[in-house]
């Protein structure tokens, strides 16, 4: 009967009402719980079906507490380096068990207040430990054996927990140099490789050349420079100053001839003092004429790649550097300089061999490196080559070391092409004293370090964990793992403020902080629970009228069935 459906459905209401007001004290309890996400309690109807459309059957009221886990609690700023929040969407990713096997169980959590347990895991303050991607010191992802492996995937085997003591002592091996410096302009460039002439009689500014034996007009030679040949012809009333200043437009190669009288002479030099000239004599033989020797014949290089380590060519300029191993030992190392021609320059990257530098097998006379620099007009870095002519601008220079380190791998960086950031080519400057600075150094910087113990660590903003040694090196070692869900609301709630991954959240994914819809980390930060106190009481308040008011339903109720057995009375 209806009044027996009546009590029923008001029974249903004090059970709905009271699980509500369970989930408001649960909500109040953990107001203070460091990633706390509330809960609210919503309702349905509960339908019985009527036998006839003139008559009611009471059905009554079911409770469904609904999480608010993808709400977002407020930030908060504190003093622990290894505390973290995330600002956005994601959970870190923990475990119970600082070992666990490959078969535990995953938990999520908002809770970052991580600190390290006796053996330095992170872990928080409900004993789940976090976990994250070990890193290069350049910050890749690595795998657990150590190869770089990628974010944006579900391969939690990739993941460790996050160990503070992994590398508690620690070098950093050079592998970049940056240098910047000024080159004189005014250096006197290294003599090119020359030929003279030796035929006499010659005055260099009234002789015709076609009246000397040998030379006729129209008569030619080439000259041939880095794969480009010129054909120089003599003409009646050519003068040996003439021909001179034909072979000077000629690029790579410079023609002077001296001024005693009758009996002048004719000089080929190279350009450059690394770049060698051919010259043959192509209709008749004006050269052989002249006197020149060797037709066909080579203005030889008088500078070729190590003869600044050999010691055959004396530098310019030396620039020394301190460097360091992967073992954390320190080498002096030297870049070396020489003017080969206009704008041109050679550079050795050189250092001492022996039992604790490098490898003489490897390096002969210490020569790591060897390389040409050119400058544009307005003194601007314009290539940066090896003696090859290969670009060395994002090229690792190799140093192989006799002390059991391993071998160096180094960029170095002298500056932007085009720019004037790291090396250029000015005339020589002032000091504020009047003197002439012929070269001028103006940084000199290296990423290496010797041996040093952890002094520090902390959490940055991009999610790394981030190791600070003695030696002033930084290095990051971990970067935390960001899952994220399809439908965060539906993940299952655990005890210690975590999660479980339902089938109606959906898979999780691993990213890294801030990339592919996940939130970011923000170091020195707790993410406070999401409930506001305001909002529980007014909600505890409607829950106790209404929880009251379904007692009224049942004593109404008791009241009507009283009357109706009275009837029988």
């Amino acid at each position: 009967m209806s009044l027996f459906g009546a009590m029923i459905s008001g029974v249903s209401g004090l059970n709905a009402q009271s699980q509500n007001l369970g989930v408001i004290s649960d909500n109040i309890s953990n107001l203070n719980t460091i990633g706390y996400k509330g809960t609210v309690g919503r309702f349905s109807t509960l339908v019985t079906e009527a036998a006839t459309d003139t008559r009611y059957t009471p059905g009554g009221v079911r409770f469904h507490p609904t999480a608010l886990i993808s709400k977002q609690g407020l930030l908060q700023a504190t003093s622990s380096s290894t505390a973290a929040a995330i600002s956005g969407d994601g959970f870190f990713i923990v475990r119970d068990s600082s070992s666990p096997g490959s078969n535990d169980e995953l938990f999520f959590t908002r809770a970052g207040d991580f600190k390290p347990d006796d053996d330095g895991y992170l872990r928080n303050t409900a004993g789940y430990y976090v976990q994250g991607w070990a890193t290069d010191r350049e910050g890749n992802l690595l795998d657990r054996n150590g190869n770089t492996t990628s974010s944006n995937s579900s391969a939690v085997s990739d993941l460790q927990v996050i160990d503070v003591n992994r590398i508690l002592t620690a070098a950093a091996a050079t592998t970049n140099i940056e240098l910047s410096a000024n080159l004189n302009r005014d250096e006197t460039a290294l003599t090119g490789g020359t030929a003279t002439s030796t035929t006499t009689g010659i005055d260099y500014d009234t002789t015709d050349l076609t009246s000397i034996l040998g030379i006729a007009n129209g008569d030619q030679f080439s000259i041939t420079h880095n794969g480009t040949t010129t054909t120089i012809t003599i003409n009646t009333g050519d003068t040996l100053e003439d021909l001179a200043a034909t072979i000077s437009a000629v690029t790579g190669i410079n023609a002077t001839t001296t001024t005693t009288g009758t009996d002048d002479t004719l000089t080929l030099t190279a350009a450059f003092a690394d770049q060698g000239v051919t010259f043959a004599d192509t209709n008749n033989a004006p050269l052989a004429a002249l006197g020149i020797a060797g037709i066909p014949g080579t203005l030889a290089p008088t500078y070729t790649a190590g003869n600044l380590a050999s010691g055959t060519v004396a530098e310019d300029n030396t620039m020394p550097i301190t460097i360091y191993d992967s073992l954390g030992a320190a080498h002096t190392v030297n870049v070396q300089l020489v003017k080969l021609g206009q704008n041109r320059w050679a550079f050795e990257f050189t250092g001492q061999t022996g039992t604790d530098d490098l490898d003489a097998a490897s390096h002969p006379d210490g020569l790591i490196q060897s390389g040409i620099l050119t400058f544009n007009g307005d003194g601007s870095l314009g290539s940066y080559t090896d003696s090859s002519g290969n670009d060395l601008t994002n090229t690792n220079i190799t140093a192989t070391w006799s002390n059991g380190s391993n071998q160096s791998e180094i960029t170095l960086d002298l500056g932007t092409i085009g720019f004037q950031d790291g090396f250029t080519q000015f005339g020589a400057q002032t000091d504020p004293n009047g003197n002439i600075v012929e070269y001028t150094t103006n940084f000199i910087n290296q990423n290496g370090a010797q041996a040093g113990n952890m002094v520090n660590y902390s959490f940055t903003e991009d999610g790394f964990l981030e190791i600070e040694y003695a030696n002033g090196v930084k290095r990051p070692v971990y970067k935390l793992a960001i899952a994220t869900f399809e439908a965060p609301d539906e993940m299952e709630n655990h005890t210690g403020n975590v999660y479980r991954q339902t089938r109606e959240s959906g898979d999780y994914l691993l990213r890294e902080p801030g990339l592919n819809g996940a939130g970011n980390v923000v170091a020195s930060a707790l993410e406070g629970s999401n409930v506001d106190l305001g909002t529980e009481f007014t909600n505890m308040i409607v829950t106790q009228r209404a929880y009251s008011a379904n007692t009224k339903t049942i004593t109404t109720t008791d009241e009507m069935l009283d009357e109706l057995i009275r009837i029988k009375r």
